[in-house]
């Protein structure tokens, strides 16, 4: 197949010509909501270990404690995995955005699903002309069948570890003075 060709907003340009480790910044709306994801059942975790500690306290273990432990304990632990793996999963998209290589595939298919939800297949070639094929979530909700869309990965594993543009928080940082792009070489 040959290299992937289409029209795409000179702003990618730019990105390509970003020296690594890339600058990059919150994309617009994604840092509160990001925020309010991870902290609320980090939150509420802390909030049921401090009330059964508080209890515990004030009145001495009984029969009635142990089943306040195991009915608070699915909501804690639970809570604090899934801030875990929010975390984890933050950490490698933006590692991937500052360091991985950036390519501009193309959107092969586009599914809607429950909620609004969208699922976009796509497909990018890695630098040694391997023909990728993945899905991710669209936050964006913008990208339809044909468009392309950047596509950061790491060239060890590009199967594995690789994240389209619709679906992390993060972008390369381009500022623009007098028309040329600080940053890039």
């Amino acid at each position: 197949m040959s290299p992937i060709s289409l029209d795409y907003p000179q702003e990618w340009n730019a990105w390509l010509a970003l020296p690594r480790p890339r600058r990059i910044h919150w994309r617009r709306g994604h840092r509160f909501w990001t925020s309010l994801i991870i902290a609320v059942p980090t939150l509420t975790a802390l909030s049921l270990v401090g009330i059964l500690i508080a209890e515990w306290r004030v009145h001495p273990p009984r029969g009635s404690f142990k089943s306040d432990v195991l009915a608070a304990a699915p909501f804690i632990v639970l809570g604090l995995f899934f801030s875990f793996s929010a975390c984890t999963t933050l950490t490698q998209y933006r590692g991937l955005v500052r360091e991985g290589e950036l390519v501009i595939g193309r959107v092969v298919g586009v599914r809607a699903g429950c909620r609004r939800s969208r699922t976009v297949t796509y497909e990018f070639l890695d630098r040694s002309g391997r023909l990728i094929t993945t899905s991710c979530q669209d936050q964006s909700r913008s990208f339809v069948e044909g468009m392309p869309l950047p596509v950061f990965y790491d060239f060890a594993n590009p199967e594995k570890k690789q994240v389209a543009w619709c679906a992390t928080p993060f972008e390369p940082f381009v500022a623009l003075s007098s028309g040329k792009v600080e940053g890039a070489s």
